[in-house]
This record gives C-alpha cells, structure tokens and sequence, in this order.
C-alpha cells in the first residue's frame, strides 16, 4: 500500500517530536477520550494515533494491546491529509487496504473512520475507530467523533505546554547555577518556604533546617560595604512589599561571615493578596574584600599619584554592567580639568568627554585587553570643559576580579605636544611618500663600513625586491646591473667617492623576475668631520617608461621622416611620369574621337595599343599610389550601410568590356537585398579588383560564377573562376607587392598590386579576404564583411553611365572664357584640341603665373584651370592671389596637375581651389566638367 505524506510534511514532524509524547504513557485524560470514543461509536476497538515519518503510534488505545504499526500498514496517514472525518465502510473491497495486514491477519479489522488532530493547522495524528464488520456511521456518532477529538487536542495543546514550563524551569535552574547564586522563595511573614540546591554548598547551612524560619541577615550595608542600618531595617524593607535588586547584607554562617547580594520580586495572588517573596542571592565577600583592599591602599597611592604628571587611576568594570573609579589621583585635576570626586561620582563622566570618533576604538581596546588580560596603550582625543580638544594616552595593566569582571590599574598623560610633532612628522613623511611614488624616485645608500647597500621602500620597488630587503651587499647590488652598464656604474661611484663629481646616468637593472627596467642615478658621496668619505647616498628613479617613450619617439620620427622621403619621391615620380603620359594618352583619346579624320584600321589599332600600353602605365601609377596612401591611413574609409546590389551592379558595368574581351560570361546572382558595413567606394575596388584578376585568369570563354552567402551577421561575396589556380606555395605569395606568381610570363596584364589593395581595403572596412584553389581546378576569392541593417527610406537605384562624347551637341550658347595657366607646351597643345569639341568656349593660354593672374584680371574669365607647378611660383600661392583680390575673388578655380597624392590634393582645396582634376586627363570627363561649369551644376 503507496504511503500518502502531507503536504507540510517537515513541519508536521518537527511539531509531533515538540510533543513529546511518541512512545510515552497517554494519561488518563486520553485513555478516558479512547474509551468513551468507542462506548459512543459501539466499535471494539479505538485509539488516538500518532503519525511519524515511518510509523504510526498508538497513544492510548481501548480494545487492543498493539504499541505501533509501520506507517506503510496504517489507514491514518490517509487521514491527516484532510480536515473532517475519514471513513473507509469495508476495508477489504478498499484498494488502498484490502492488502494491509490488520484486514488479512491478526485483528481482520474490516472498517475504518478517523478524525483527523490538528495543532496549528498540522495534523499529528487521529482519534480511530475500528470494527471487525463492515459498516457507517450515522450523524451523530460523526459529531461525537468531531468533538472528542477537539478535546483530545486540548489534551495534547497542555502536555506540550506543561512540557516547555519544565523547560523552562529547567534552564533558569541552570542560569542560577551557572552565575553562582542560590533561589529562594519566601511566605508573607518573611520565612523561608524554598531553598535551592544552592544554597548549602556556598553557606555550608542544610537548607531543609531553614525552611519555616525567618529571614534573618545581621544587617544592611552601604554599597562599598560598611554598615548602614540596623537589622530591623532589613525587615522593614521586606515589609514595602516592593520590588529590590542588589541589597548588601551580611550573613553569619558556618564559613564565617559571608556578604550577599540579594534581589527579590514580590508575589501576589488572584485577589491582590501579599503571598511573600521569590529573588535570587550572590556571594559577593570576595569582591567586598578586594575593594577594602583597594580603599586600604588609596592613601598611599594618593601620596605617590599627587608626583606624577599626569592622572592615576583604578578602574573597575563587573559582569552585571556596573563600572566605576576606586581611586583616581588628584591629577584627574590637572590633565582633565575635573576633580577626582566627579570622576568617581560618575565614571562616565570620563568617557562622555572622549571625541566621537575615537570612543568605539578606545571602547574596544578596553574590551580586548579585558578579555586577554593584556596591558592597554592606546591614544585618544578629548574634547576637555574648557573646549579644548587634546590628545591623551592611557596605559593600564588589567587583572581578573573575583566575580569575573575586570580591574584596571592605569595611567593617562596629555600627549597633544607629542602627538603634534609627530603628525608634522608623519605629514612629512606622507608628502614625502606621495612625491616619491608619483615621481617614481627611491632613496639608496651604501655604507663603506660594514659594505652594506640600503634601500627605502620605494627603491626597493625600483629594484623588484621585498620591503624592508634582507641582508644586500654591494657586490650584490652590482649584481642586478645589466653587464653591459656595470663598468660604467662602478667607475661613477668611484669617481663620487673620490670627490670629483657626483655621479648621474641611465642604467638597465635586471629584476628577480628576470624583466629589465630602466633606472635613473644621481649618487654623491657622504663623508665623515674629517672630509673621509663614508659610502654614497642618492636616488634611483625609475624611468622605464621615459626611455622607452624616447626611444619609441626617435623611432617614430625615423619613420617619419622615411614616410616623408617616401611621399616625396612617389610624388615627384607620379608628377614626371604623368606629365608624358597626360600628352601621350590625351592625343590618343582626341584621335580616336576624331569623327572628321578617322584613322585607317592598322592606325587606328597601333592607336589602341599605345591607349593600353599608357593606361597599364597609368593604373601602375595609381596602384603604387594607393599603396602608399593606405599604409600611412590617408585613405579614409568609412563604415557605412552599403546596398550590396548596387554595388555588384556598378561593379559589373566596370569590368563588362574587359570580359567581353575575352569572351568571358559573369553570372550574376539575383538581387539579394543585402546590405553591408563597408565604404561604397573601397567596396566597388576591391569587387573590381576580385572580377578583373577572374576575368584576366580564366580560359577563354570560362565563366566567372558569382555567389553570395549570408551567416551569423556576415555576409560572403565570393568571385570563382576555372583558371589554371594556384599551388600552396603560390598561394603564400599570393599578397605579396608586384609579385604576380608568373603571370608576366603569359602577357596577363597587371600590376602586382590589386590584390594587395583589396584586401588592405576589406580589412580597413572590418572585412577579410580568403582564398581557396586548385591547380587545375580554378580559385575562389571571398570577401567577406558585416552585415548591416537597411536605412530607413533607402531605395535600390541602379544608374548607367552617360555617353558624353556621343551626346548630341547642344544648341548654341553664348561664348564662354577660359584661362588656362600652364608653362608646359605639350600640355597646352593637348588643352587646345580639346577645347576644339566645344566651339562656344574660348581658351587663353598664360605660361606663368604672373601672366595667368593679368589675363585673369583682363578678362574675368568664367573658369581658370590652373597647374600646380609654375616657373614663377605655385598654385597655392596663385590661387591665395586671386582670392585675395577682390576683382578676381569669385572666379571657379580648378587645379590641372600630375601631382596626385592625398595631401596635395587636400592643400590645394584648403587654399582655395574649387576643384582638383588630375593628369593624365580623361578627355571625356574634362568635357562633362566643363558643361556643369557653362551649365552652373558644378
């Protein structure tokens, strides 16, 4: 049969054991409840049961003889689990029962009702009744059922109440032992009615022969002892019928005369009568005694104290919370500015003068040294009657009293002179202290005598030693110098010791870890009266940090200056290989455009070649350049959302004439919605750059596959060929500058270089570039970069360049003026034939910048293309020029020039320039740029 357990079991069963009653006799009161419970029920058997966590109690029981029961054989631990009667009519068609032991043997009892007995609202048990038939039962016999069990749990509520009194009882037993007093208890004529055990060992009188007899002490005494009233007294105090706590008494008894502590509490009946006493009594002779003691020698002390410059005294502190002064000398008078008298009147007179802050530690103090019995020195301030707030020190000695309290024998001295010369010297010591460590400076000495080295504490922080250091030689000391500085320190020690000059300089120390710091010396030499010298003192600062910094710092500006050499000669290589190449790649442009001389097809193709030979020189120049700019960070890249579509669509339209070059198809993916972290521009590069090196690579009328995958907030781009590949060891080399892994040897265009800029470019995007090939089989390059997400209003736009030199011409307009200041004669040939495709502008040329600025003042010209390198002077200080002057302060100004690198760029437009075109000029785009001029769009 499964045993049900109460829902509260814990606390149930922790209230069952408060009970005490499990194994236990009923009483009479519940054997009667179990007997009438079965008169009233006509059941043979009944029983108040008990329920613990492993079986069932039969605390009183009528018909049976049974003790207890396993609980798993039981019915009541079905029944606790409810709040009214539980019956089962016949237990053995019962499930639950029909099993049990009491059905199938022994009593074969075959119904079953229990009323559940709850205390507190936990059920403990029940009040059962058994029938060897089965049966119900009717209303009343329900109700009596009900009732009984109230009153069984009345019964149980008063034994469990009964038990906790005896307890009770029992502990104040053992707290009036433990504190070494005796009880008593007396009637309304004063006579003794009980005694404890007490009481004989500490009077040596049986305490049965004192019951019956009045309570009669020889008399009252003072607090400190001595006699105060007659006997008769006594008696008169217990006649107040009043309460009383710590009455003096002497006693004569067996163990002579003995001086008690009585308290009593007075004890009165229902009706307000006087029924006597009940108190407690302590032996206190021991205490009274050591007290005489002390009065017996406060003369004498006295005598002695009135010498001494400062306050003696003896302080007392009892276990029942009482302190006070037995003796303070009369120099409580002069240090404290209080008499003696008062002190001792109120012994916490001395303590409510001691400052707030410093009462709790000077409390706690007290209280250890009472507890180790170990001698007191602890300082103090006080705040005395006058005002003043002084220091003190208090030196006492403490000793065990006879009832476990404490008395002191101490001394206390006005310090405040003392106490203010040490904390100027501690203040001193802390300024000290905080300028050392903030300037990192300690202090060393060497002694010739004994050949000793001694540190402070910072120095020893300096050095990586413990503080204070143990036993340190020089020999020792030299030890921890780097081996390569060591000459050099000995040779300045010797040289301050022999008094030639003090000793300064940077030196390596080698820690005990093993790391190496940087030190700073400045060492003199100590001498005797005699002028011998003695050893040297100085100090070590530590200056890791600086040296590192300066020698950081020098390295800094090597590169600096190495950075600056280097952007000086790319420029100056940029400007003079663009300079040619503006000519060469301009003529070229002008006469492939040449509608009225078109050239023959073998010129036209010689025409082509020199185009590609010029614009592969020209992306070398570029590609170097972009080098450069983002190794020295010019190149500012930034991170934001990037529509992916619109940037592979660009991408595309940049790289379709290479591929149908080659009779090479680039399939797309579809548009995929994404957006990336990135920066538009560095973004179509590094895709132009991965499209171009597929397209370049593959076999003729191989596909270049796009594809794009989206994972854990990353987006992957990735460009596949059916190229050659490439092996480990070319895939090592891969981003390495102008190694281009043998493709020269195949006349495969390149630099060397885009793939080294693109992936400079994805990781300053927060990207990276992988690759995975082949030999054989082809290479896939993926670029891969953080998601982002949309902004709000975006739109997929997609835009196709305009075909400016096929536009249709436009209608007439009004002749427009142009200066062009330039002093290479090449370059203004190239200008002129361009101007040729505009009719309605008219171009003057000036070939210095002083000619530049008259015509710029003669004409006021709508535009002034101005080179950045002059015969006379500069751009910059052409253009500051023309915006200083008020006739020309408005003109559009634009830099024509070959110097391409960021920062003259970024100078020119801090001076004032509009614009900043860079040669070798793009025909088509100069033409554009001179229509949003006409126009007023740029």
């Amino acid at each position: 049969m499964p045993i049900p357990f109460h829902p509260r079991e814990a606390q149930r069963l922790t209230l069952l054991r408060e009970l005490g009653v499990l194994g236990g006799a009923a009483g009479a009161g519940l054997d009667a409840l179990t007997a009438c419970a079965a008169r009233l029920t006509g059941a043979p058997l009944a029983a108040i049961s008990l329920v613990d966590d492993d079986a069932q109690w039969f605390l009183s029981r009528s018909g049976f003889e049974l003790a207890q029961i396993p609980r798993s054989q039981g019915f009541c631990s079905h029944a606790i689990l409810g709040e009214s009667l539980f019956t089962v009519p016949d237990l053995a068609r019962d499930p639950r029962f029909r099993d049990s032991p009491l059905v199938t043997d022994g009593p074969r009892v075959r119904f079953y009702a229990g009323q559940p007995l709850a205390i507190d609202g936990l059920a403990v048990g029940t009040l059962c009744v058994f029938d060897l038939q089965p049966r119900t039962l009717g209303a009343g016999e329900r109700e009596a059922l009900a009732q009984l069990g109230c009153a069984a749990v009345e019964l149980l509520q008063s034994r469990q109440g009964l038990r906790e009194a005896s307890q009770l009882r029992e502990r104040l037993f053992d707290f009036a032992r433990a504190g070494g007093d005796w009880m008593w208890e007396s009637d309304a004529r004063h006579r003794y009615r009980w005694l404890s055990d007490a009481f004989q060992p500490i009077t040596g009188i049986d305490p049965r022969r004192q019951l019956g007899e009045p309570i009669t002490d020889a008399q009252l005494l003072d607090a400190d002892g001595s006699p105060r009233v007659p006997a008769q007294y006594y008696r008169a105090l217990l006649d107040r019928q009043e309460p009383f706590a710590r009455v003096l008494t002497a006693k004569h008894t067996p163990r002579g005369l003995l001086y008690l502590s009585r308290s009593a509490v007075p004890v009165f009946d229902a009706a307000g009568r006087f029924e006597g006493y009940r108190g407690t009594v302590r032996d206190v002779t021991s205490t009274l005694a050591a007290a005489s003691e002390a009065r017996r020698g406060e003369v004498t002390l006295r005598e002695l104290a009135a010498q001494v410059p400062g306050m003696l005294f003896t302080f007392e502190e009892h276990p029942d919370g009482r302190a006070g002064y037995p003796f303070v000398s009369d120099g409580a008078e002069r240090v404290l500015g209080m008499a003696a008298a008062t002190l001792q009147a109120d012994a916490l007179t001395f303590f409510r003068h001691v400052h707030p802050p410093d009462l709790a530690p000077l409390g706690k103090a007290l209280a250890e040294g009472a507890a180790r019995l170990t001698r007191l020195e602890h300082s103090f301030r006080m705040t005395l009657p006058d005002g003043s707030l002084r220091w003190f020190e208090m030196r006492a000695a403490p000793t065990r009293l006879g009832d476990g309290g404490t008395l002191w024998h101490g001394f206390t001295a006005d310090v405040t002179a003392r106490k203010a010369i040490e904390e100027a010297l501690q203040a001193h010591e802390e300024r000290w202290q905080i300028a050392a460590d903030a300037a990192r400076i300690g202090i060393a000495e060497f002694v010739l005598a004994d050949g000793l080295v001694n540190l402070d504490r910072r120095a020893c922080i300096n050095h990586g030693l413990s503080y204070p250091h143990g036993r340190v030689t020089l020999d020792d000391w030299m030890a921890q110098i780097d081996p390569a500085d060591r000459d050099a320190v000995m040779a300045g020690i010797g040289e301050a010791l022999a008094g030639e000059r003090p000793f300064e300089g940077r030196y390596r120390i080698r820690q005990p870890d093993g790391s190496v710091r940087w030190l700073e010396f400045v060492v003199r030499a100590t001498r005797d009266e005699a002028g011998a010298p003695t050893g040297v003192i100085g100090t070590c600062r530590d200056v890791h940090e600086q040296q590192l910094a300066d020698e950081l710092s020098r390295g800094m500006q090597e590169a600096e200056r190495a950075s600056r050499a280097k952007s000086e000669f790319l420029s100056r290589v940029s400007h003079e290989l663009r300079t040619p190449l503006n000519g060469i790649l301009g003529f070229t442009q002008l006469m492939a455009l040449d509608e009225d001389h078109p050239l023959a097809a073998p010129q036209a193709q010689r025409l082509a070649s020199v185009q590609r030979a010029g614009n592969r020189l020209l992306n070398l120049i570029n590609d170097v350049l972009e080098i450069s700019r983002i190794e020295s960070a010019e190149v500012a890249v930034r991170t934001l959302a990037v529509d992916l579509d619109a940037a592979l669509h660009a991408s595309l339209s940049l790289v379709q004439s290479l591929a149908r070059g080659r009779s090479i198809t680039i399939e797309p993916t579809p548009p995929s919605g994404l957006w990336v972290s990135g920066d538009e521009r560095a973004l179509e590069q590094v895709l132009v750059n991965l499209l171009s090196n597929a397209i370049k690579y593959s076999g003729e009328q191989s596909p270049v596959v796009l594809n794009l995958q989206r994972s854990d907030g990353t987006v992957k781009i990735a460009v596949r060929d059916r190229g050659v590949g490439l092996t480990a060891e070319q895939q090592a080399r891969l981003f390495q500058p102008f190694d281009r892994l043998g493709a020269e040897r195949r006349r495969i265009e390149g630099s060397g270089l885009g793939l080294v800029i693109a992936r400079q470019l994805a990781e300053a995007m927060g990207g990276r570039i992988d690759v995975v090939s082949v030999p054989g089989a082809g290479s896939t390059f993926t670029l891969q970069l953080p998601e982002a997400e949309e902004p709000s209003g975006s739109a997929y736009l997609a835009t196709q360049p305009a075909a400016l030199l096929h536009e249709p011409p436009a209608p007439r307009r009004a002749q427009r003026q142009v200066v062009y200041i330039e002093d290479e004669l090449l370059n203004q040939v190239l200008l002129q034939e361009v101007f040729r495709a505009r009719p309605d502008w008219q171009l003057h040329i000036a070939d210095d910048g002083a000619s530049g600025l008259r015509l710029a003042r003669e004409l006021s010209p709508h535009l002034m293309l101005i080179d950045m390198n002059l015969p006379d002077t500069n751009g910059l200080a052409l253009v500051q020029a023309l915006r200083a002057d008020p006739s020309t302060r408005a003109l559009r100004c634009i830099a024509l020039s070959a110097d391409a690198m960021n920062e003259q760029i970024a100078a020119a437009r801090r001076a004032g320039f509009d614009d900043y075109w860079t040669k070798p000029i793009d025909v088509a785009q100069v033409l554009a740029g001179l229509d949003a001029v006409l126009d007023g769009t740029a």
